[in-house]
């Protein structure tokens, strides 16, 4: 279930006149029934994160989650909000907040991530880091064409520069008994490997479909709705392959 399509015509201006009076802090708020509502914000840094009393919310039918973002990251979850959105299983909204100069804030269009918001086709996606980019692609294809449950991770934007000890793909390929294939025996439904920007570990990935194509979502900024998921020809990025991984239903 999308969360934009079950709400009612005021959820959307009603999260958005939250984030703009909360400005310069961070407002939080769940959606319950089709309708906002507000929660206090009870983080000690407010300007930078959010906290609200979930206890008061047991018991009842909440939809999402949602919190604004008035700085910084605007317009892609932080790997904390990844995590809370893996913890509560609920879908998570982000509503962006930008102020130019001496303006007023002015709230964006919120997205959502998590159960129910992946979108339906492959191709085409606008690149959003932690919602719509190259892991949580290869997880809906799986899902969808494989019946393939792959983990959700949280993960910082360049985490392979900052932080490559955490090696996304390995975290989790070798735990559910992927098999490493020689690239030369490559075969349609394969995960293909890539590194990419100079990085030590595997930061990127696809899937090999017929034709020699990957379908992948590749991307230098966190957020550009400019760049799409796409299918390329595997031969234009073979020096970068690092391993191609065999699902294991695949044996």
């Amino acid at each position: 279930m999308n969360v934009l399509a079950a709400v009612g015509p005021e959820a959307v201006p009603a999260m958005q006149a939250h984030a703009e009076s909360a400005w310069p802090e961070e407002a939080c708020g769940v959606l319950v029934g089709g309708r906002y509502e507000e929660r206090t914000n009870l983080a000690a840094d407010r300007e930078g994160s959010w906290r609200m009393d979930v206890g008061a919310l047991r018991g009842r039918d909440i939809l999402a989650i949602v919190h604004s973002h008035p700085g910084g990251c605007k317009h892609f979850p932080s790997r904390a909000d990844m995590q809370c959105q893996i913890d509560t299983a609920l879908p998570h909204g982000i509503v962006p907040v930008t102020q130019e100069g001496e303006s007023r804030p002015l709230a964006g269009e919120p997205f959502f991530w998590g159960p129910g918001e992946a979108p339906e086709a492959y191709l085409g996606r606008p690149y959003r880091h932690g919602v719509t980019d190259c892991y949580t692609l290869v997880r809906d294809w799986y899902a969808r064409e494989r019946g393939l449950s792959l983990p959700a991770l949280a993960y910082d934007w360049r985490w392979f520069a900052d932080e490559p000890e955490l090696d996304l793909y390995a975290s989790w390929r070798e735990r559910l008994g992927w098999r490493q294939v020689e690239p030369a025996a490559a075969e349609p439904g394969d995960l293909v490997l890539l590194a990419l920007l100079g990085s030590r570990v595997a930061n990127h990935a696809g899937i090999l479909l017929g034709g020699g194509l990957l379908l992948h979502h590749p991307s230098a900024r966190p957020y550009d709705p400019t760049c799409l998921s796409r299918r390329t020809p595997v031969g234009r990025l073979v020096k970068y392959v690092v391993e191609v991984a065999r699902p294991p239903e695949a044996e």
